[in-house]
This record gives structure tokens, C-alpha cells and sequence, in this order.
């Protein structure tokens, strides 16, 4: 596996932990007033999203933040890293539920990160 690779994994656990823990905070002051099936749907949409787009970028070869974009602060990032940890945030609607989203999507991720697919 490629130093790349490792960056990426490593953007994907530290995401995917910044959003769960803004997610537990949000859910304790009741922000969020979705359904559950709603952010359940959301999730799973945000997930296949992620993994295809993770898939694309290995296939690809393309570098950590080939998305980087520009926004008013002139900031701003979109890769599969930031997309999987949307999808923690949608799964999170308690933090059971979050921490084993997490666990699951980021050990797919490194199995999906592991292999070569050219």
C-alpha cells in the first residue's frame, strides 16, 4: 500500500471522527429534526457515493485532495474521505449507532484501499 493511501486512510478516520463527534454534540441539543428512515436513506445514499467515489480515485490514481475547491474563505475539499464521514454524521442518530457506522465504513475502506484496481 502506498504512502498515499495511508494519508488517505488517515483522512477518512480523522473526518469521519470530527463529524462524529459534531454529530453526538448536535444530537444532544436536538438540531437535527430528521426522521430516522430519512437519515437512514441519506446515509446509505452518502455511503455508496463515498465507496464509488473511492474506488474511482484509486483506479484513477488521483492525488489526496484532487477536489479541492474554492468557497468565499477560499478553503474547501471534497474527496471520499470527506464523503464516508458525511455518511458516519447521517448514521450517528445516537452514538451507538455512529461508532459502529464508523467501524464498519472505515475498515471497508482500508480492505478497499489495500488492493489494486487497476
Amino acid at each position: 500500500m502506498e504512502i498515499r493511501r495511508l494519508r488517505q486512510i488517515a483522512c477518512t478516520v480523522i473526518f469521519s471522527i470530527l463529524l462524529l463527534l459534531g454529530r453526538i454534540i448536535i444530537n444532544k441539543s436536538e438540531l437535527i429534526q430528521l426522521s430516522f428512515k430519512v437519515q437512514f436513506v441519506i446515509a446509505i445514499l452518502f455511503l455508496v457515493y463515498g465507496f464509488a467515489l473511492a474506488l474511482w480515485e484509486i483506479k484513477n490514481d488521483l492525488p489526496l485532495f484532487w477536489g479541492s475547491g474554492s468557497s468565499v474563505f477560499n478553503i474547501g475539499v471534497i474527496n471520499s474521505a470527506l464523503i464516508i464521514g458525511v455518511s458516519i454524521f447521517f448514521f450517528a442518530s445516537n452514538a451507538i449507532y455512529g461508532l459502529c457506522a464508523f467501524g464498519v465504513e472505515v475498515t471497508l475502506y482500508i480492505l478497499i484501499s489495500m488492493f489494486e484496481w487497476k
